[in-house]
C-alpha cells in the first residue's frame, strides 16, 4: 500500500488521529501515577438543643360552621326589610317586619279584658274571708312565731351578759398573772446568781462550762427585765386602757338598749374601742412572746449548766452538790413560769373569744333580735286582722274571678308574643345569604324553616375542611392543636383545633379518605368561606431536647448512630433516637450537647466500600436515614 496515499486518505487520517490521542492519554496516565487524590473536608453539624414537632398536613377549604333558616312565627303582609343580601348582622338585629295593625288591635282588646277581670277579682278578694279554722290556725301560728322571736332575743341577751362577765373576769386575772410572771424573772435571776456563788472556784472544764452558761442566762434575764419594765409594761398599760374603754362603751350601749333609744352612736363607739383593743392586744401578745422567748433561752442555759455538772467526771464530785441543788430550784421556778406563760396566753386568747361574742351581740345580734320580735308581733297583728276579715267576708265568687283573670292574662301574653314575633331578628351574628320575599308580599308563618324567609350564614366560626388518608387518620384525635395558613393570605398564620373527624372512610377515586374539620380559633377578618388553605396538626412535640439533622444518621449492621468528630477523626458512635420530623431527630443517648458530628457527602457515583467499613471500622457506606441497614 502507498503509505503517503494512506496517510492522506480519510481512513488514514482517522488512524493517525487515534494514535495521537492514545499517546496523549498515555502520557497523562503516566504523569498522574504517584500523585495523591486531594481530600475533601467533611460537612459537619453541632449537636444542639431544640424542639422536634411532628405534624400531619391537611389541605382543604374554609367553610362556615352552619346556617340559620329564619321564618316569621305567624303569616302576614311584609312591610319592611331592614337588611340586604350579603350584609353582616349581629345577634338581636331586626331583619324584617310584618304589618302589625291587626296585632296591635288584638293586644289592646286583650289588655282591656285583663284589666276588667282583675278589677272584678279585687272586688271579690276584698269581700273574701277565711274559715274559722283558718282564723284559729293563724292565732296559733302567731303565738308560735312571737314565742320563737322572744326566745331568740333572750338567748342573745344571755350570751351577751355571760360574755361580758367572762371578759371582765379573764382580763382582770390576766393582769395579776402577768405581774406574777414578771416577779418570777427576778426570782430566777436570784437563783442563778446564788448558783454562781455556790460553784467551786476550781477551774475544771465542767465548772467553767456551767459558769459560762449561767452567766449567759443571767445576762439574758437582765435584758428581759429591762424589756419587761419598758416595752411589756407599756403594752400592758395600753391594753388595760383599751379594755376599760370597751367596758365604758358597753355601759352606754346597755343604757340605750334599756331605754329603747337609738344605738347607732354606741355601736360606732364600740367598734372604735374594739379596734383599739385588738391593736393593743396584738402588741401585748408580741411583747409577751418576746419575753417568753428570752426566758426560754435563759432556761436553756440553766439546763446546760445542769448537764455540765452531771457529766461522767463531775457527777461524783460532792463539792458541786450545793450548785446542783440551786440549779434544781431554778429549774423548778422556770417550769412554773413556763406554765404561767401558757396560762397568760390562754387568757389573752379567751378574752379575744369572749369579745367576739360581745361584738356579734352589739353590732347585729341584739338589735336584730329586737327588730325581729317587733316585726313578728306586727305581722301577727296584721295576719290576725286579715283572718278575721276573711271570716266576715266569705268569697262566693273568688274562684270564678281568678279563672277569668288567668284566661285574660293568657290572652294578653299570646297577643303580645304575636306582636313581638312580627319583627324577625337575627338569633346570632352572620351574613344574609338570601331573602325570599319583597315588601308588600304575603309571607307564610309557622316557623317552617324549609321555606325560610331569610337564610343567615354563621360567620362567628370558620372551619378548614379537608381529608386525610388511612395512614394519618390513626394519628389524629379531637382537640389537637393546628397551625393554619390560607393560600390567598400570604404571611398570615392562625391557630385552630381538630373539632370533627369522620369515623368511617369515604372512597374517592378508589382511595379511602377521612373527612376532618379544623375550627379556626380567631379567624382573620380577611378570611372568606371557600378559600383554600392548609392545617398542620401537631400530633407530637418535645421541647429542649438534643437534636441532630436527619442526614447525619447512619445505619450499619443493624445499628443506628452518627459519626462524631474527635481530634480530627470521625468516630462511629451508636446512639438512641426518639421523636423525628422531616429535618431533625431527637437524640436520647450516645452524644452530648456541643458534639460535632459528620454529615455524609451526597453520592455522585459508584464507589467501592473500604474493607472494615461500618461502626468500629473507620467509616462505612452511607445509608438513607430512617431505614434499617
Amino acid at each position: 500500500m502507498n503509505l503517503a496515499f494512506f496517510v492522506t486518505s480519510w481512513p488514514g487520517r482517522i488512524v493517525a488521529l487515534g494514535l495521537g490521542l492514545g499517546i496523549i492519554f498515555g502520557a497523562t496516565r503516566v504523569a498522574g501515577v504517584g500523585q495523591a487524590t486531594p481530600s475533601v473536608a467533611p460537612r459537619t453539624a453541632t449537636v444542639t438543643r431544640g424542639s422536634v414537632t411532628q405534624t400531619v398536613s391537611v389541605s382543604g377549604s374554609v367553610n362556615a360552621s352552619g346556617q340559620a333558616r329564619l321564618a316569621f312565627k305567624t303569616g302576614g303582609r311584609l312591610t319592611n326589610v331592614m337588611v340586604s343580601v350579603g350584609q353582616s348582622v349581629v345577634a338581636g338585629q331586626a331583619l324584617a317586619q310584618l304589618d302589625t295593625t291587626d296585632l296591635q288591635s288584638t293586644l289592646a282588646t286583650a289588655q282591656q279584658s285583663l284589666a276588667n277581670a282583675q278589677a272584678s277579682y279585687q272586688k271579690q278578694l276584698l269581700a273574701a274571708n277565711d274559715t274559722r279554722a283558718q282564723l284559729a290556725e293563724t292565732q296559733r301560728q302567731n303565738a308560735t312565731d312571737i314565742a320563737n322571736a322572744q326566745q331568740t332575743l333572750t338567748k342573745v341577751q344571755t350570751n351577751y351578759a355571760t360574755a361580758k362577765r367572762n371578759f371582765s373576769s379573764i382580763t382582770g386575772s390576766f393582769s395579776t398573772d402577768l405581774a406574777t410572771y414578771r416577779v418570777a424573772i427576778n426570782t430566777e435571776r436570784s437563783e442563778i446568781q446564788q448558783t454562781l456563788v455556790d460553784l467551786p472556784t476550781s477551774a475544771t472544764s465542767d465548772v467553767n462550762s456551767a459558769r459560762n452558761a449561767l452567766n449567759s442566762a443571767d445576762g439574758t434575764l437582765a435584758s428581759v427585765q429591762g424589756y419587761a419594765d419598758s416595752i411589756l409594761s407599756g403594752a400592758l398599760t395600753d391594753y388595760a386602757s383599751s379594755r376599760d374603754a370597751i367596758t365604758r362603751v358597753l355601759g352606754d350601749f346597755d343604757a340605750a338598749i334599756n331605754a329603747g333609744a337609738d344605738t347607732n352612736a354606741a355601736v360606732a363607739a364600740y367598734q372604735n374601742a374594739q379596734l383599739s383593743y385588738n391593736l393593743n392586744a396584738t402588741k401585748l401578745q408580741s411583747a409577751i412572746d418576746s419575753v417568753t422567748s428570752q426566758v426560754g433561752s435563759a432556761q436553756g442555759g440553766v439546763s446546760s449548766a445542769v448537764s455540765s455538772l452531771n457529766t461522767q467526771s463531775s457527777r461524783s464530785v460532792s463539792a458541786y452538790d450545793a450548785a446542783r441543788t440551786d440549779l434544781a430550784t431554778a429549774q423548778s421556778t422556770f417550769a412554773a413560769q413556763s406554765v404561767a406563760a401558757s396560762t397568760i396566753k390562754t387568757e389573752l386568747s379567751q378574752a379575744g373569744t369572749t369579745l367576739s361574742t360581745i361584738t356579734d351581740a352589739v353590732t347585729n345580734g341584739i338589735a336584730n333580735a329586737i327588730t325581729t320580735l317587733a316585726s313578728t308581733q306586727e305581722r301577727a297583728a296584721s295576719s290576725l286582722r286579715s283572718a278575721q276579715s276573711a271570716v266576715a267576708n266569705i268569697p262566693f265568687n273568688l274562684q270564678s274571678a281568678q279563672v277569668n283573670v288567668d284566661n285574660a292574662s293568657t290572652a294578653v301574653q299570646t297577643a303580645q308574643s304575636n306582636l313581638d314575633a312580627a319583627i324577625l331578628t337575627a338569633p346570632a351574628p352572620g351574613i344574609v345569604a338570601s331573602i325570599a320575599n319583597q315588601v308588600g308580599e304575603f309571607v307564610n308563618g309557622g316557623g317552617n324553616t324549609n321555606a325560610a324567609f331569610i337564610v343567615l350564614t354563621n360567620t362567628t366560626a370558620l372551619v378548614l375542611h379537608g381529608t386525610v388518608g388511612e395512614a394519618d387518620v390513626s394519628k389524629l384525635k379531637i382537640g389537637q392543636v393546628a397551625n393554619i395558613t390560607i393560600d390567598a393570605l400570604t404571611g398570615q398564620k392562625m391557630t385552630g383545633k381538630v373539632t370533627s373527624l369522620d369515623p368511617v372512610a369515604t372512597i374517592q377515586q378508589g382511595v379511602p379518605v377521612y373527612g376532618i374539620d379544623v375550627t379556626i380559633d380567631v379567624p382573620a377578618t380577611t378570611v372568606k368561606a371557600g378559600m383554600s388553605g392548609t392545617a398542620s396538626v401537631i400530633i407530637a412535640s418535645k421541647q429542649n431536647v438534643l437534636i441532630v439533622p436527619n442526614t447525619a444518621i447512619r445505619t450499619v449492621n443493624g445499628q443506628r448512630g452518627v459519626q462524631v468528630l474527635k481530634d480530627g477523626e470521625a468516630v462511629d458512635t451508636v446512639a438512641q433516637f426518639g421523636l423525628s420530623n422531616d429535618t431533625s431527630t431527637e437524640v436520647v443517648s450516645g452524644v452530648a450537647e456541643g458534639d460535632v458530628i459528620v454529615i455524609p457527602q451526597a453520592r455522585t457515583g459508584t464507589a467501592t466500600a473500604r474493607p472494615g467499613g461500618g461502626f468500629g471500622g473507620g467509616g462505612g457506606p452511607v445509608i438513607v436515614p430512617g431505614r434499617g441497614g
